[in-house]
């Protein structure tokens, strides 16, 4: 019963939470709700991920829909349905060869503007726009995974870690500040995340947090279409991390990042380097962090049908060979939720313990991907 409880406050937080920038911008929310006897609706976004023009259909009385779109710019099309009523006609409609052969004849319809490019999309690019849109109407979108693990159990004991048994949950979002800054596809973004490990069966100490770490990022992300690079998008950027522990637990470090990210079809890549930011030796808490958490990450991640696997790797590249492992697999198991299986090993999965070598095996739920 706990864990269920615990689970409600953390979807409440992130529902009060959605609901808190939500404000910031000017969308309707009645627009998004179904109205009676309609059960489709087409939302028309242009370029920037920006919504033109929503649309309400009901499939039972219309099952052709065609817009004329200009020529000289891209849209995308979003179909929201109404999961209480049959959509299977619609479905089988989209599927046969007829629409092809529209396409071929009609270069000004919704299916050639729309359809043909989403399908030449690869997964990650497909993620990518579904967060743009969701930023138009939340006010930010997901910038890491964001995940509750109600068991995370480790083979070894961490600091502090009365229970090897423990919850772990992950909030990580980001805020775009500009779009098109200074160039075409330059865009500037402000990201949070905050991860936290929580003694959740530790009854008899009141069930302490036992250690929480915050990063806020400011970076810019450039999307490279324009030019002939193996890297789809490049970020680069400032990073802060640290515990906000006192004066003795403290830990912290501050880097600066560059980020380039490939994908192919169901394929993505990610490489990232970074340099830290040196402090005075008197105000280092962590002088030797970058023997263990090194100077760099490769991050993978396929989708095969509806199973997605990721894994993501650091080594300090020395003799010592110290560095991390992390695979992460999910599954949907009802619309945005996902069955959430994490495996962790080596050093620095937190602050505290970042030169402790960590196995740890999670079980949870997802919430985007």
């Amino acid at each position: 019963m706990f864990v269920v409880k615990l689970i409600k406050i953390l979807f409440l937080f992130l529902a009060s939470l959605i609901d808190l920038l939500g404000e910031q911008i000017n969308i309707d929310e009645e627009s998004f709700k179904f109205q009676p006897n309609k059960n489709v609706k087409f939302l028309i976004l242009d370029n920037n991920m920006k919504i033109r023009e929503i649309i309400d259909i009901n499939t039972q009385q219309t099952k052709k829909l065609d817009l004329i779109l200009p020529n000289n710019e891209n849209f995308y099309i979003t179909i929201l349905q109404d999961d209480s009523q049959d959509m299977t006609e619609l479905v089988e409609s989209l599927k046969n060869n007829n629409l092809e052969d529209k396409i071929s004849r009609d270069k000004n319809s919704l299916a050639n503007s729309s359809a043909v490019e989403i399908n030449q999309k690869t997964a990650y690019e497909g993620y990518f726009e579904r967060n743009r849109f969701f930023s138009e109407f939340l006010g930010f979108e997901p910038d890491k995974f964001n995940y509750i693990l109600p068991f995370n159990v480790s083979h070894n004991k961490e600091p502090k870690q009365s229970k090897k048994v423990e919850a772990k949950f992950q909030i990580s979002i980001k805020k775009r500040l500009y779009s098109n800054l200074f160039v075409k596809d330059l865009d500037l973004y402000f990201a949070y995340t905050q991860r936290s490990f929580w003694q959740l069966y530790d009854n008899k100490n009141s069930r302490p947090f036992r250690e929480s770490n915050y990063e806020p990022a400011l970076y810019l992300s450039y999307l490279t279409k324009e030019y002939p690079l193996f890297f789809h998008r490049i970020d680069v950027g400032y990073v802060h991390q640290s515990n906000g522990g006192n004066l003795l637990n403290s830990r912290s470090w501050d880097r600066l990042f560059i980020k380039g990210t490939y994908s192919k079809d169901n394929f993505v890549m990610g490489l990232k380097a970074w340099y830290r930011i040196p402090e005075k030796i008197e105000k280092d808490d962590n002088p030797d962090i970058t023997n263990y958490l090194g100077f760099g990450e490769l991050s993978l991640g396929y989708l095969y049908s509806k199973h997605l696997l990721t894994l993501s790797i650091r080594n300090n590249l020395k003799y010592s060979n110290k560095g991390a492992i992390l695979v992460d697999y999910s599954y949907p198991i009802y619309k945005n939720f996902y069955l959430y299986l994490q495996y962790f090993n080596g050093y620095g999965e937190s602050l505290s313990d970042y030169n402790n070598s960590i196995n740890r095996f999670g079980i949870g739920v997802l919430l985007n991907r």
